[in-house]
């Protein structure tokens, strides 16, 4: 895929971005761990400064809040670009869904393309790069469903993992991802359902009838939890 050059309020959102994690170097409490292969222990920095950029660093781990009463971590791939993310959830406090992150890298996949978060923001999904992709608007409403699900088992059982893996075409550098795969988890102190492979869904545009189909089986799999 061809990289699309920057417009110009792309350029402008993108300063105002790096503008942002400047000021937010001090005094602020969000805060998350990056661990990396290479070193002994994890650098502990802002979550600010994870920039909003195409190419994050390569086989890199983003934790965030390891002590809160939720986590996530982010998982890049060898090229640095989103590949895994997941969420403990606790008590969910709601990210604001827009950021400036969203709407670059909403530009990078195109028209009919939108900046989304793997994590919505509903459960507290980050608004940083490492889990924002470019996703077509049909992927991002089935992932807004999910989103609604994870709340709905949240307010049952407490205890919720979501987990979110962006697959990528093969011998394909872009930043688009092709699919999306899905795993939840739920329990409480009796019961306790998960699965590997929750939900799978290409990121396109889909026809009235297999979006649907894709809403179908994520409810019914959700039932199938108790929740």
């Amino acid at each position: 895929m061809r990289d699309r050059q920057p417009t110009g309020r792309v350029l402008a959102v993108l300063a105002a971005t790096a503008s942002l994690a400047v000021m937010a170097g001090a005094g602020s409490s969000a805060h998350a761990d990056t661990g990396s292969p290479d070193r002994a222990q994890a650098v502990r920095v802002n979550a600010a400064e994870i920039p909003c950029a195409k190419y994050l660093q390569k086989k890199h781990t983003y934790r965030t809040n390891p002590a809160g009463p939720s986590w996530q971590t982010h998982k890049t791939d060898k090229l640095g670009r989103p590949a895994n993310a997941e969420i403990r959830i606790g008590a969910v406090d709601r990210d604001p869904r827009l950021g400036l992150c969203e709407a670059v890298v909403g530009e990078w996949g195109g028209p009919g393309h939108v900046g989304a978060r793997m994590i919505p923001a509903g459960v507290k999904g980050a608004g940083h790069r490492a889990n924002v992709v470019p996703v077509a608007k049909s992927a991002d409403r089935i992932l807004k469903a999910v989103e609604r699900k994870t709340l709905r088992c949240n307010a049952g059982y407490k205890i919720v993992t979501l987990g979110v893996t962006a697959h990528y075409k093969k011998n394909d550098n872009g930043v688009v991802p092709s699919r999306f795969s899905v795993y939840l988890e739920v329990k409480n102190r009796a019961i306790e359902f998960g699965a590997n492979s929750f939900l799978a869904f290409d990121n396109k545009e889909y026809t009235n009838a297999g979006e649907h189909r894709l809403l179908d089986s994520l409810a019914d799999q959700v039932e199938a939890m108790r929740c």
